[in-house]
């Protein structure tokens, strides 16, 4: 019996784990010729998808559950040349290069993240006792709760004053950490405690202290109610551990891809459908398109019309980042079979 519960267990792994191959995509005629996308936007949106094109794209495209349904490695080689060559690279380069196809037509989600800026210190203070932790595996299956009662001194990076900016950092999973003498030092990305991802925000709508859920209601519940950030902070188990990065202080953060992030341009989607680094276009307004690759993951990023756009960094980002929630239709651009020469 346990022998029979078992296979069946694991015909349904394999059923769901290869879901994605089966989902059929959805051709869009005349999608170009209904909907616009900026040409400033386009000769930003080339380059890096020629950069994607050097940074194994055609590696993780194969290594895709979806192969080949997104293009063969043949046709986009043809077209990664052509991009290279850097030859007009317009509107028309998508009409004669690509199909438009979609997984969908049922509208998901667009948010938006940014890289935060966070008050620091190297040494331990009264005002500067909050700290950020650099990923040990003894914090695996750890609670958020259980890391910060518990953690080593000896993987301390810094230390902060502030534990709900903190947490936005966290899950935004990298910024710029401020000293007092207004040194900069970039934080990034270190890991993670192998915890599921809970979101406060569907926690504070569940109890109905919040009508409206983005980063700066949060922030302000929390800071007017100081009394209920231990237990709403602790509401998501996931807990991010960062690093110093000496090296790129000045540059945007590196996405999952491998790549500087670009505002506007970079986009966290769902990795069960779209391989790191592939074009797709994100149709959020009536008939405006915006190009973007995808370039990073996030736990709560979840679904084929789902996406997180980069916005850059500090207080003007964030107040784009913190707010944005609209409806969002994804598109994905797949090579032509007989038109790629």
């Amino acid at each position: 019996m346990k022998k029979v519960n078992k296979l069946f267990f694991l015909i349904l792994l394999f059923f769901f784990s290869n879901k994605v191959n089966s989902q059929k995509l959805s051709y869009i005629d005349d999608f170009l010729l209904e909907n616009t996308i900026e040409e400033k936007n386009l000769n930003s949106f080339f380059y890096l998808l020629d950069k994607s094109c050097k940074n194994g794209f055609l590696d993780n495209l194969q290594k895709h559950r979806s192969y080949p349904n997104l293009g063969n490695k043949k046709n986009w080689e043809k077209i990664c040349n052509k991009l290279e060559k850097k030859t007009n690279l317009n509107i028309d380069f998508i009409r004669n290069h690509f199909s438009i196809k979609t997984y969908s037509n049922k509208k998901g989600l667009l948010t938006g993240y940014y890289e935060p800026l966070i008050m620091v210190s190297r040494k331990k203070t009264k005002k500067f006792s909050v700290p950020l932790l650099k990923y040990n595996n003894n914090y695996n299956g750890q609670e958020r709760k259980e890391i910060e009662l518990s953690y080593n001194q000896s993987d301390v990076l810094l230390w902060t004053n502030d534990k709900v900016d903190l947490f936005f950092l966290q899950i935004q999973g990298s910024g710029i950490g401020v000293l007092n003498n207004n040194q900069k030092i970039k934080i990034i990305y270190g890991g993670n405690n192998k915890l599921e991802y809970r979101s406060i925000g569907k926690l504070l709508l569940k109890k109905k202290v919040l009508k409206k859920i983005n980063l700066f209601t949060i922030k302000d519940y929390l800071y007017n109610n100081p009394d209920k950030i231990e237990e709403i902070l602790n509401f998501n188990k996931r807990y991010i551990f960062f690093k110093i990065d000496e090296k790129n202080i000045v540059g945007n953060p590196v996405g999952a891809f491998g790549l500087s992030l670009k505002p506007n341009l970079s986009a966290a989607v769902d990795k069960k459908f779209y391989p790191l680094g592939f074009p797709l276009l994100l149709k959020i307004n009536s008939n405006k398109i915006n190009p973007v690759i995808s370039m990073d993951r996030g736990a709560a990023i979840l679904g084929s019309n789902r996406a997180d756009l980069f916005y850059g960094r500090g207080k003007k980002a964030e107040k784009i980042a913190g707010v944005i929630k609209k409806k969002l239709l994804i598109y994905l651009l797949v090579p032509k079979e007989k038109n790629v020469k």
